[in-house]
């Protein structure tokens, strides 16, 4: 794959699922929680982990997909990594934060869809370039 390529793709995951999460964080989960706010401390650092996950993703994306159907492959690539990547993560912060298990849920699939538009993206990008 062409460093360009690689590039646009990440860019591309990055920024769609920054924005959505931002969505859903800020806007969504504040009016299901009356103990969630919206909050925006650490943007950058938060932007800086979408680039890293998108870049983990597109790259291990190219090395397994058949390239057959990029989109549909991306989606059904990023709710894995959805799946992977947060639900765990959200069984330890309840255990050690006592968050309810019906948040790490909730949560969990939200990362499901936020991941899979991600992957839905990259998928599209790749597509489009002849990801090898």
């Amino acid at each position: 794959m062409k460093p360009r390529t690689f590039l646009l793709a990440v860019v591309a995951a990055a920024l769609c699922m920054f924005v959505v999460a931002g969505l859903w964080h800020n806007l969504v989960l504040p009016g299901l929680y009356a103990d969630k706010e919206a909050h925006h401390n650490g943007l950058g650092l938060m932007l800086v982990a979408y680039f890293v996950l998108a870049a983990l993703m597109t790259y291990l994306y190219a090395r397994t997909s058949s390239g057959r159907r990029p989109a549909w492959d991306g989606a059904l690539f990023g709710v894995v990594v959805g799946v992977l990547w947060v639900f765990p993560h959200e069984l330890v912060l309840a255990g050690a934060h006592g968050d309810s298990l019906a948040y790490v849920f909730k949560n969990g699939a939200w990362h499901v869809v936020e991941q899979g538009l991600g992957g839905w993206v990259l998928g599209l990008v790749l597509g489009r370039h002849a990801l090898h």
